[in-house]
């Protein structure tokens, strides 16, 4: 909700939010490997792709090493613009005050536990939409 909530702030998709996030967390990747954290069809990214980079939020650049790839670049500049501080801004503040209650210890084993969790959920949605594909094919 929050993602959507963000979204209608700064006159985006939550698809598209989302897509910009994870490039800005990852760096620049392949639309296929942004499609496969998304699970968005590759369809669906690359109108995701068409309307960051109309946005200004992404660029297409063809990959040096197969010029046959399109490597999807974040333009991280837009993270500071005006509208994302307004939707993010207070969020993150929350955020570092919480983080602020707790020891390098306790961090430690709080991320450890949201890796490990974020894994099992992952290999769960993975499972899902393989089942999916089968279902239906």
């Amino acid at each position: 909700m929050l993602s959507q909530a963000a979204a209608d702030r700064v006159g985006m998709a939550s698809s598209d939010i989302e897509c910009f996030d994870l490039l800005s967390l990852h760096g620049p990747m392949t639309a296929g490997r942004l499609a496969e954290l998304t699970g968005l069809t590759t369809g669906a990214i690359t109108g995701v792709v068409d309307r960051l980079e109309r946005a200004g939020y992404a660029t297409r650049e063809r990959d040096p090493h197969d010029r046959r790839r399109v490597i999807v670049r974040p333009c991280l500049e837009r993270r500071a613009d005006e509208a994302a501080v307004a939707a993010y801004g207070p969020v993150a503040a929350a955020m570092d005050r919480l983080l602020a209650r707790y020891t390098d210890d306790q961090l430690e084993l709080i991320l450890d536990f949201f890796t490990r969790a974020n894994a099992e959920l992952h290999a769960h949605i993975t499972h899902l939409r393989d089942e999916g594909r089968r279902d239906r094919g």
